[in-house]
């Protein structure tokens, strides 16, 4: 049996992206990394678009919605960097500013970027790394 590891999640997408497709995203990604979704992070912005209110229906997680101004105050500490999503909303990293918004002291930023499906993701494991 595989142990699953416990995991805040951040993501960052696109507005084209359908509420499905980032469902069965998140799902492939959880699988193939052996992840449990603990806390699944996202910008306020995309608190009253229509795919982001789908999506949290269809997962099981708490979602935390992190302010603009916080992810904005968080950029200095964050490693990736989209000059792309920069230029178009003004922060050159979302999921990685999301995670660091939720993370505790033991938490340990896992993955500060990757990109899945067109879907961008960071991940960071609750308590020590082990």
């Amino acid at each position: 049996m595989t142990h699953l590891q416990p995991a805040i999640i951040g993501m960052g997408f696109s507005k084209k992206s359908t509420a499905i497709n980032l469902k069965e995203t998140l799902d492939c990604f959880l699988k193939q990394h052996q992840y449990t979704l603990i806390t699944l992070a996202l910008a306020a912005f995309k608190q009253q678009d229509q795919n982001t209110l789908q999506l949290q229906t269809l997962i099981d997680a708490p979602v935390h919605y992190i302010s603009y101004e916080t992810l904005k105050n968080l950029q200095p500490q964050c490693q990736s960097y989209s000059p792309m999503a920069a230029q178009h909303i003004g922060l050159g990293a979302v999921a990685e500013a999301c995670v660091l918004a939720m993370m505790g002291q033991n938490d340990h930023l896992l993955i500060p970027k990757i990109i899945y499906n067109k879907v961008s993701f960071s991940v960071a494991l609750k308590g020590d790394p082990s």
